[in-house]
């Protein structure tokens, strides 16, 4: 951009500060009402095209920075070189385009330019892919409601595995206590049964207590020795009798044994699942163009643009090494380079098929490619020898050194 937009450029000259109202795409700068008029009328730039400054602030950042003068040379481009798809100044043509064949005039090349293929396809292109990032924005908010809607499911499916696991084990407690209550009562009526017996046994030992105590006070002694055998054959067979009562009685006390698999459930069971994320292919199916099309910015009455799949393809020339190729590549003026392993060499040959000239390379070459900017060609090489890059001048018709 040459000047300012917001002033005109022509009053800046004079030093003059005056608002622009319109821009000039050919002069590329602004300018203010007066300064319009005069350029409509001046006979050197009432063919431009200005358009008014509201809608010049609109283009992009990177658009308003692109200009239409040579850098280089400071003078407006008038040439297009299709070769190496660059607008040129006239000196441009002179210094680095001399060899060019493929000039045309830069206005045919412009030419109904918003309505070409070229553009036509890039706006194609934006739209598909546009297209494709909603299709890819939706995909993706899909993922997250199916995350949650199966984020829900598991939660809910751990719910319930707990809940069951929690009802089993409450059953198995109850019926462990159960069988605890009823063992208990079991050995209660035991104990309680035996007990009674005691009871009525210590009654009849105090009997025979206060009987004795009687005896020894208010008996005789003849009367105490003969009572004595009587007393103590009941006696002795009171304890007899009690003996038998406790024979085969145990203390009782409870026992009990968990079940293993309950005792080690903390230390067996470390987790209570395990959550992982499942990698499905993604089902989108991306808009694409049915057939890309090769477009050149080239006049459109000169070059009708075709599909590739309508192009056929014929044997124009064919030309015998004699031995075996490596590598090629075609020259600007249609010659035709090959390398040649075995013979160390590269030779050209003209349109015609015939060989031109040989170069003998230092090294076994490989590959080969046409450098344009200094007219030469670089061979890669390696094999016996050492590895190498080797630029073959072709107006010298040898290496460089």
């Amino acid at each position: 951009m040459a000047t300012s937009f917001q002033n005109c450029g022509v009053c800046e000259l004079s030093h003059i500060t005056n608002p622009s109202i319109v821009w000039c795409t050919e002069c590329d700068e602004g300018l203010c009402t007066e300064c319009q008029e005069h350029h409509s009328l001046s006979k050197a730039s009432r063919r431009h095209s200005v358009i008014p400054i509201t809608g010049y602030q609109k283009l992009p950042t990177n658009l308003l920075k692109v200009t239409q003068y040579c850098s280089k040379h400071n003078e407006k481009y008038q040439i297009y070189c299709q070769r190496h798809e660059s607008p040129c100044c006239s000196k441009c043509i002179v210094e680095d385009h001399k060899d060019c064949q493929d000039i045309v005039n830069l206005d045919d090349v412009i030419h109904n330019v918003k309505t070409s293929n070229a553009l036509l396809e890039i706006e194609d292109t934006l739209v598909e892919a546009a297209e494709n990032i909603q299709k890819i924005r939706q995909h993706q908010q899909n993922n997250l409601s199916t995350l949650y809607e199966k984020r829900k499911e598991i939660e809910n499916e751990i719910k319930n595995i707990r809940i069951k696991i929690n009802g089993h084990l409450d059953k198995l407690q109850e019926d462990l206590l159960k069988q605890l209550y009823s063992i208990e009562e079991k050995e209660n009526l035991k104990i309680c049964q035996l007990l009674s017996k005691l009871e009525n046994k210590e009654k009849e030992i105090k009997e025979y207590q206060r009987n004795i105590m009687n005896i020894k006070q208010q008996a005789t002694d003849l009367q105490v020795f003969l009572s004595m055998k009587q007393i103590k054959e009941g006696v002795y067979s009171k304890g007899i009798f009690l003996h038998s009562i406790i024979e085969g009685e145990e203390g009782h006390c409870f026992s009990y044994e968990i079940n293993p698999s309950i005792q080690n459930i903390m230390s067996d069971i470390e987790s209570f699942g395990e959550v992982n994320i499942e990698a499905k292919p993604c089902d989108i199916v991306l808009t694409k163009k049915k057939a890309k099309q090769a477009q050149v910015m080239v006049p459109q009455l000169t070059v009708q643009s075709r599909s590739i799949r309508n192009i056929k393809l014929t044997i124009h020339k064919i030309i015998n090494t004699k031995e075996n190729v490596f590598s090629c590549c075609i020259l600007p003026d249609d010659r035709t380079v090959f390398t040649f392993f075995i013979e160390s060499t590269v030779k050209v040959f003209n349109n015609k098929g015939l060989k031109d000239f040989k170069v003998k390379m230092p090294c076994e070459p490989f590959d080969i490619v046409y450098i344009s900017q200094d007219n030469t060609l670089a061979v890669t090489s390696g094999g016996s020898a050492k590895n190498c890059i080797t630029i073959i001048d072709l107006a010298g018709k040898k290496p460089r050194r």
